[in-house]
Parts: structure tokens; sequence; C-alpha cells
């Protein structure tokens, strides 16, 4: 019995530690122009927030280093080539992290990657 129990503990233990594992990756995709109720012509940026997690800090981009919530950049200026998104954001990261065509529209600008 006693071997029963401590068995169904390390499952529960182990469940546990997996949601909250999965609770602070956030969602796979991320639909910027939804987030930041951006409006414009432009196809949505779906970010692969997957991807990026793989790749970079939490606190890279996000106020907690343990994610979510508010980044730590000002998004104001949202229209136009010279937007926060791109200025503040994702081209000094892509510029750092040698990201391929890292500045070219179609990089971003596209369906589900």
């Amino acid at each position: 019995m006693k071997k029963i129990i401590v068995l169904v503990g390390c499952c529960l233990f182990t469940l546990s530690a997996s949601i909250v594992a999965f609770a602070r990756a956030g969602p796979e995709i991320l639909n910027l122009k939804d987030v930041f109720e951006v409006q414009g012509t432009k196809k949505a940026v779906l970010l692969p927030h997957h991807k990026h997690q793989a790749k970079v800090a939490c606190a890279s981009c996000h106020v907690s280093p343990h994610g979510g919530g508010s980044v730590k950049f000002d998004i104001v200026k949202m229209d136009g080539m010279s937007n926060d998104f791109h200025k503040k954001w994702c081209w000094p990261c892509h510029i750092e992290m040698k990201v391929p065509k890292g500045k070219r529209c179609s990089t971003c600008h596209r369906g589900p990657q």
C-alpha cells in the first residue's frame, strides 16, 4: 500500500510540474495584430512564440523573467515601416541573432511558421 501511495504521489508531482511548465510556455503562435490591436493593411505577424522560446530567454522580451504579461518595449507608433515593432523589438533582435532576411517584410508578415 505504501508503494502505491508513493507512486501516486510521484505521478501527481510530475503532472503538476508539467502543468506549471506548460502554463509558462504561453501560446504556440501569437497574432501580434490582434494582441496589440493594430489596424493596417499588412498581413498580421503570426509570431511563432514556441520557436522564439527555444532560442531566447523570456526576459529578452518580457518584463517578468518568467514571461507572460507585459513586454519590455513601449509600443506606441504602430503604423508605417518606422513603427515601434520594427525599431524597438523585432529588428534589433533579428540583427543581433543574425536571422536570415531578418528585416524583410515577408520574414514575419506571412502565414503560420
